[in-house]
């Protein structure tokens, strides 16, 4: 029974059979290639393996390790017990370890950190069931070959030396930092950090981003400011981005109210967005934005190519005045737009004559404000390739007609310009978590 291979990872088999007695072909296989197998399958079959032989039963336990307590057959109020007889049955190395059910206790989880350390674990997950915050023992700290790590509801150890080596992605979400220093020292520690997610954390108010190997960040704050309140510990309210020479994306989840922006110096930006009127100051090199408001243009940022705005009552002059801070801007994304009248000339804006790709309106109804922006960019957009109108209503043959009729779609500047009309069906969403990605082309287009 699969319960019973995993309570008691080395059970006694009545009627083993003999290692010699007709082998078939896959017990031919050298151990290591065997155990690599095991590692793939999922633990309950890799579990029951067990029973086929005595030869069988020593390879489980040297197979590579692979533990989510989700795969786990046995009741949520036993799996820790499961999780911990499996740790101290494995002899080699740990691949992935996933808590998303159980709910372990401090010395629980202190155990399994360091078997797991000593196993020299690549990739943690723990994403508790329980929205009551969990502390992390310094043991956690203990993790050298790190590669991979999402945190949830957990606070950070207060002491302990930060190193992670190998650590390349990163995500702390509903997490708790005690102080800012801890939170800078966390980065400082991973001098590897390739992607870092930071989903409504808490204990700093001013995070200062200086990295040699950052390529993509991702931020998000609590929707209200009673969220903060809740949960009695300050959130961030200025990012800066000091030195990142290899940062190629910069994301915002949920802005709906800060925190500030300010990059200084990102010279491989290529990835920008979603901007939104919630962030109350966004400085980009020279260029100033207050709540979408230019206070002062810059055309510097040539290596944006991809830009996503979120613009609920602007005038269409904003949309053109970042797309003068953009001059090599390839592909542009709109949402939630509510435009006042406005002509976007494009003797001004260099992406629109020479670079300027791609255009998508997500929630387009086609309303005048939205007609008077897709207009606009259907005039100027000379190289546009294609339009994109992600719609709410029905989006049946006869209104896209119409609405191709009211775009002047035969007097576009792009004569290659193709428009795509698609109902817009996946919700009010600007991307999914899994944006920080690096892989993931265009996180925005979902």
């Amino acid at each position: 029974m699969a319960d019973n291979a995993l309570a008691n990872p080395i059970p006694s088999v009545a009627a083993a059979h003999d290692d010699d007695e007709d082998p078939d072909l896959i017990s031919l296989l050298p151990d290591c290639i065997l155990a690599t197998i095991l590692s793939l399958l999922p633990l309950p079959a890799a579990g029951r393996t067990q029973i086929l032989s005595h030869r069988w039963r020593r390879l489980w336990p040297s197979a590579p390790l692979h533990l989510l307590d989700s795969h786990l057959p046995v009741p949520t109020s036993s799996l820790c017990v499961a999780m911990s007889r499996i740790l101290a049955s494995h002899c080699v190395s740990a691949v992935r370890f996933h808590i998303l059910l159980a709910r372990p206790s401090a010395s629980d989880l202190d155990s399994w950190f360091r078997s797991l350390a000593a196993k020299s674990l690549q990739e943690l997950v723990l994403r508790l069931p329980s929205d009551d915050t969990l502390r992390l023992p310094p043991s956690f700290l203990s993790f050298r070959s790190l590669s991979t790590a999402e945190l949830t509801n957990c606070r950070l150890p207060e002491d302990g030396e930060v190193y992670f080596p190998h650590l390349g992605e990163l995500t702390l979400r509903l997490a708790i930092a005690p102080s800012a220093a801890a939170l800078h020292g966390l980065l400082i520690g991973c001098p590897k950090l390739g992607s870092l997610s930071l989903d409504r954390v808490f204990g700093c108010r001013t995070l200062r981003v200086r990295s040699w190997s950052l390529r993509s960040l991702t931020v998000s704050v609590s929707l209200t400011p009673w969220r903060v309140q809740e949960r009695g510990a300050i959130e961030l309210e200025h990012l800066v981005v000091e030195d990142a020479p290899a940062l190629e994306r910069l994301l915002a989840h949920d802005i709906n109210w800060g925190p500030s922006i300010n990059v200084a110096r990102a010279p491989r930006l290529q990835m920008l967005g979603y901007l939104g009127i919630g962030i109350p100051e966004l400085q980009l090199g020279s260029a100033l934005f207050r709540s979408m408001c230019a206070v002062r243009l810059a055309a510097d940022l040539r290596s944006v190519r991809t830009l996503a705005l979120e613009m609920s009552d602007p005038q269409l002059k904003f949309v053109a005045d970042f797309l003068m801070c953009f001059p090599c801007l390839e592909t542009l994304h709109v949402t939630g737009m509510r435009i006042l009248n406005y002509e976007m000339g494009d003797d001004r804006i260099e992406c629109l004559s020479h670079h300027l790709k791609k255009v998508v309106l997500k929630g387009y109804l086609g309303r005048k404000h939205e007609m008077q922006l897709a207009i606009s960019l259907v005039r100027h957009a000379r190289v546009l390739q294609v339009f994109k109108f992600l719609c709410e209503n029905e989006c049946n043959s006869k209104w896209v007609t119409n609405q191709k009729r009211q775009l002047q779609v035969d007097s576009r500047a792009s004569l290659l310009a193709q428009f795509v009309f698609e109902k817009f069906s996946k919700g009010y969403i600007r991307f999914s978590k899994s944006a920080s990605n690096i892989s993931l082309v265009d996180p925005f287009d979902t």
